[in-house]
């Protein structure tokens, strides 16, 4: 028992401890102070093995279409939406604001729903992609300010209409509308 409690024995026992506790501690702090970014990340790589397993992966770079409209996007209007874009496969990403009720606060709302996308920051600045917008005018307006601050500009906006030729799809692919160019040219008229 004596030889246990030599000088050499207990400083190493005391940097073990030391070890440990500070390893406890720094998972401690990264699992209470960063779990909205550990969520991402562990959401963005869980859908990154879906995606490889399902044979969703392209070569080239994502190019999304963020479907807020409710309504399916068929598989015409998804390849009308890349033709238009130039495209080869756009991915189209339903993202479901279900029934946001009148008295309550459409933003938080709209930022989980959005947060549900579990795009990195990074993914957000460089993915090129296009934006179906939902029907209810009120909603979009807060859909719109909350993609304008995470991509930094508007997005790209689809625009549907009523199809002119009898055909599965009752609505088609209007055009795409160019924000950021609207809003430029708005500049001049100030």
């Amino acid at each position: 028992m004596g030889d246990l409690l030599t000088q050499n024995n207990l400083v190493t026992l005391f940097a073990l401890t030391t070890g440990i506790v500070s390893i406890y501690q720094l998972l401690e702090y990264l699992s209470t102070k960063n779990i909205p970014w550990l969520l991402r990340l562990i959401r963005g790589g869980w859908r990154g093995v879906v995606r490889r397993f399902r044979g969703d992966i392209s070569d080239g770079p994502r190019q999304l279409i963020l479907n807020f409209s409710g309504h399916p996007v068929l598989p015409g209007q998804q390849q009308d939406i890349g033709q238009m874009m130039h495209w080869p496969s756009p991915e189209v990403i339903d993202v479901s604001l279900g029934n946001v009720a009148e008295d309550h606060n459409f933003v938080a709302t709209i930022e989980k729903a959005v947060e549900k996308i579990a795009l990195l920051p990074e993914e957000w600045q460089t993915t090129p992609l296009v934006v179906i917008p939902a029907g209810y005018s009120l909603i979009w307006s807060v859909v719109l300010a909350e993609l304008h601050g995470r991509l930094g500009y508007f997005p790209d906006v689809v625009r549907l209409r009523p199809a002119k030729t009898v055909s599965n799809e009752k609505f088609e692919v209007a055009e795409i509308m160019n924000l950021r160019e609207v809003r430029h040219n708005s500049r001049d008229k100030r």
